[in-house]
């Protein structure tokens, strides 16, 4: 188990494809007001970025490194994306799994994104 555990980490730390944790997946929002009406979403395969006014971008995730912090209390991830003229772009984000998980940006690490929660189907 221990070498199945330490396999999984190596294609992380190495840059490989690897796999999106579940704890990344979902709908990503912040309180700020300046981005009201924006988020983000990671899917297993993909990263969305809404744009606002009803507008998004969605990119095909092509790699994810993960880096813990020497602290151990988060990890710096680094999703890796193309766009349609196959140019790449790193989004780089610390997320802490501390109440029930925060993101916050590289280059914004004042500004908190917390997964959506769903909502219970109505009746």
């Amino acid at each position: 188990m221990i070498i199945i555990c330490l396999m999984a980490l190596s294609a992380f730390q190495c840059g490989g494809k690897g796999t999106v944790p579940e704890d990344l997946i979902g709908v990503w929002e912040t309180t700020s007001p300046d981005y009201e009406d924006r988020f983000f979403e990671i899917t297993s395969g993909e990263v969305i970025f809404a744009t606002g006014e009803n507008t998004s971008d969605t990119y095909p995730i092509t790699k994810i490194r993960m880096e813990k912090d020497p602290a151990g209390q988060k990890t710096l991830y680094t999703i890796s994306h193309k766009n349609v003229e196959g140019k790449e772009y790193k989004f780089s984000f610390y997320y802490d799994p501390a109440n029930q998980g925060t993101i916050r940006f590289k280059n914004q690490q004042e500004m908190v994104w917390t997964k959506k929660t769903s909502s219970p189907a109505s009746n």
